[in-house]
């Protein structure tokens, strides 16, 4: 299903059942919510659900996408007045806040894992309570992060100790919006050097997703606690750190698009190239070779930056 038609679904549904009261904010949040299925998850389907229960509505998205449950989490802007980079990059960003709105909207939300896939839920009351963002609710994310202590044969355990919390934020909607704009490059078929890039980003991206969205969250945890450096723990497959060296040359050959004015999205700046290349080392030194983690600043006094 289309997100236009789970529009259309979810307002015939509530001016069938008289409660066209509720239809702004119950088609925005499946807009939303399938909007976000269908541009981050790879999947092969999206299912979505509608019911009323005394005066609740609820709108569900189901998809048997690679982006696993406990890694739904709205993002909030950490913007720092301070950095006229910052600043910037919050007037560019164009996604990932679809979540956060959902989050605003709704009177409760949540996550659920399903054989195949996940579960994506909100409930709407039409109500005149104000909150602001929340995360959802997940309902066994202490079994799955207990879970995650055993390793398979094959997978091994990385810090990114010291990792800059605002930096990495940064570099993950960077990415996110490179990824955007080479999808619209290369659905239009105009640009076959595009087309060609968004294919191997998303190719390269969706094996780590589990990894990279776990990252992602603890990050954003620290923002909200106003934590300028965390360790980020992340297990995955040792072979994993080969998938990471392409996706940084990738990456390298988007920003030339951008720094040729191919693409409307800024090229990498000198931090963001650093921090990837950061990462990038310590991925490889750890899951390839059981080195022990060299933290970012330590890192950085070597004086190996990118050009």
């Amino acid at each position: 299903m289309s997100v236009p038609a789970a529009r259309r679904f979810v307002a015939d549904g509530l001016m069938s059942w008289g409660r066209s009261d509720l239809m702004d904010d119950a088609t925005l949040c499946v807009s939303e919510l399938a909007g976000n299925a269908a541009l981050h998850t790879s999947s092969t389907f999206m299912h979505i659900g509608l019911g009323l229960h005394r005066d609740v509505v609820r709108v569900s998205v189901e998809d048997d996408g690679a982006v696993p449950a406990q890694a739904v989490t709205p993002r909030p802007s950490f913007p720092d007045p301070a950095d006229p980079a910052d600043l910037l990059l919050e007037d560019e960003a164009t996604t990932g806040r679809g979540l956060a709105i959902v989050s605003i909207l709704a009177s409760d939300w949540g996550v659920e894992k399903t054989l195949g896939g996940k579960r994506v839920w909100c409930e709407i009351t039409g109500t005149a309570d104000e909150h602001g963002v929340r995360l959802p609710k997940i309902r066994d994310e202490e079994a799955v992060e207990q879970s995650e202590q055993l390793l398979p044969a094959g997978w091994a355990r990385v810090r990114l100790a010291g990792c800059p919390v605002r930096l990495s934020l940064r570099q993950d909607e960077h990415l996110d919006e490179l990824i955007r704009e080479l999808q619209l490059a290369g659905a239009a078929r105009a640009n076959p050097t595009s087309q060609a890039l968004a294919l191997e980003l998303q190719d390269l991206l969706s094996g780590p997703a589990h990894a990279r969205h776990m990252g992602r969250r603890i990050a954003q945890r620290a923002a909200a606690e106003g934590r300028e450096f965390i360790d980020v723990d992340m297990a995955m497959p040792r072979e994993f750190s080969a998938e990471v060296e392409k996706l940084d040359v990738a990456v390298k050959a988007a920003d030339v698009l951008c720094e040729e004015m191919r693409l409307l999205t800024l090229a990498s700046s000198g931090d963001l190239r650093a921090l990837r290349a950061w990462m990038t080392e310590e991925v490889v030194r750890q899951a390839r070779y059981g080195q022990t983690p060299v933290p970012w600043e330590h890192w950085l006094l070597r004086g190996e930056l990118p050009g």
